[in-house]
């Protein structure tokens, strides 16, 4: 059988247990957040185990959770920090990328992040001056307003 139909029937075989542990328990999670990370987590096993799992759906399923947790995040985080935004979800862009084994342009990427992370503080950090202020502001405004 190919990946695809197999990762379509563990998943959702994943999923309806989330949602009856979910209705038979007080716990609270999302039960789509832990099928797509548990398969992720076990297809990543799997391959550093040595078996042969193609990093691509790896890779776009671990995108799903990157995606995932910064929704779970713009709700969380006090709006001051969604300036942020950018920086998280290209980082955590370029660590799927290593995760899933391909190192080209690391020490570039590597650098460029701690530019930009480092921009994102002084940005948050001075938000109060007027010139900063703005900036800040268009940044948090940016998914807010369209």
């Amino acid at each position: 059988m190919s990946v695809l139909p197999l990762f379509i029937i563990a998943t959702t075989l994943i999923f309806v247990a989330g949602l009856i542990v979910q209705g038979s328990t007080r716990l609270k999670f999302c039960a789509v957040c832990v099928a797509i990370s548990s398969t992720w987590l076990g297809l990543l096993g799997l391959r550093l185990a040595g078996f042969n799992i193609n990093p691509m759906l790896i890779g776009v399923l671990m995108g799903e959770s990157v995606v995932g947790i910064y929704y779970l995040l713009e709700k969380k985080v006090p709006p001051a920090w969604q300036l942020f935004r950018w920086p998280y979800i290209v980082t955590m862009t370029v660590g799927v990328y290593f995760v899933v084994g391909i190192r080209e342009g690391a020490m570039l990427a590597v650098a460029l992040l701690i530019i930009m992370w480092l921009i994102s503080v002084g940005i948050y950090v001075f938000r109060r001056y007027p010139s900063f202020k703005r900036i800040a502001e268009r940044l948090i405004a940016c998914c807010r307003d369209w």
